[in-house]
């Protein structure tokens, strides 16, 4: 049975943060001694359930945007625990960081929460952590993931690689601990056969989802375009609406709000070129009486039991008045 257990967000974010984490902390346990569990922020809560074991003395959660449920198991196994460490980056995480050091609770927790361009550009800078070059590499990796400038075209493909490699499939969590264990074995990423087939994979149906947002893509006042997927378009295109998002707002040059169907729920994604992606989705969450999580410039909702055109309509509500003439175009 494993001693640690490492949660982290099944994403190019999260790989590169277990990587780093691991490698400089946990080295001498890996693999053997810890479990390495890849989730999402929305059921971060029914995973660490799911992982925890008694037995369990450490356990590590990197990236993940904190929510109540999330805090409320962490809170629920705390005190059984030696060590407890949460590093994260998402801004959404910081008004649940209280209620785990309020009145010391749990004496053996260790926080990390700033706002960084991704969550191992904030291990480098937080944990005294001296990268080699490849790891210095990887950082920045993970900043162009994150939404970042790439420093080099050797960064930009890297990025690119092992996001669309991983966006391909979301939910193939033995993938990224595949990826893993590329990273802590040295060997190449971006040569390898599985890692390419999915990339290539990726790259077209990506294509494919740029051309279905841009044509079902709402203008609005020219600051803001927004985009509908039906349930079907969201399944085919599951995994890769957050990275067609952000393409899209850096091939336009403009905020993007895609508001997609899924079972029982919308959830909208968003992204802006500027800090206000959170606060939209706050408000948009309020008013829809719903969830929301992310970034200051990415961030999502998730709305129940409303209609595309219902979200659709309180978007534009929120964004600057129901006033305004929505002019749907064609071609952004």
């Amino acid at each position: 049975m494993a001693g640690s257990i490492v949660i982290t967000h099944g994403d190019c974010d999260g790989v590169i943060s277990a990587y780093l984490y691991i490698k400089h902390f946990m080295k001498d346990m890996w693999p053997s001694n810890i479990s390495v569990i890849f989730t999402q922020p929305w059921r971060a809560n029914l995973d660490f359930l799911r992982g925890y074991r008694e037995g369990v003395d450490e356990v590590v959660l990197l990236d993940l945007a904190l929510s109540s449920e999330l805090v409320k198991e962490i809170l629920r196994v705390g005190s059984n625990l030696r060590k407890i460490t949460i590093i994260d980056h998402h801004v959404s995480s910081l008004e649940f960081i209280n209620q785990i050091t309020a009145n010391n609770l749990l004496k053996n927790v260790k926080v990390v929460c700033e706002k960084a361009q991704s969550c191992p550009r904030l291990m480098i800078t937080s944990l005294k952590i001296s990268p080699n070059p490849y790891e210095k590499l990887l950082v920045d990796v993970a900043d162009v993931c994150e939404g970042g400038e790439a420093s080099s075209a050797e960064v930009t493909k890297l990025a690119d690689i092992i996001k669309l490699s991983i966006a391909r499939d979301p939910g193939d969590y033995d993938f990224m601990n595949y990826l893993l264990a590329l990273l802590m074995k040295n060997r190449s990423v971006e040569s390898d056969d599985i890692v390419s087939r999915r990339y290539k994979t990726a790259k077209f149906v990506l294509s494919r989802l740029l051309k279905i947002m841009s044509e079902n893509s709402i203008s609005y006042r020219n600051v803001v375009k927004i985009s509908t997927l039906s349930l079907p378009e969201s399944r085919i295109f599951a995994g890769l609406l957050g990275v067609g998002t952000t393409e899209l707002a850096r091939m336009y040059k403009s905020d993007i709000v895609l508001v997609r169907s899924e079972e029982n729920k919308v959830v909208v994604t968003v992204r802006t070129l500027d800090d206000k992606a959170l606060k939209l989705c706050r408000d948009i969450a309020k008013l829809g009486k719903g969830r929301f999580g992310g970034h200051a410039e990415a961030a999502s909702a998730t709305l129940p039991e409303l209609s595309l055109q219902e979200v659709t309509d309180l978007i534009v509500g929120v964004v600057g008045g129901r006033e305004d003439i929505l002019q749907r175009k064609h071609k952004i």
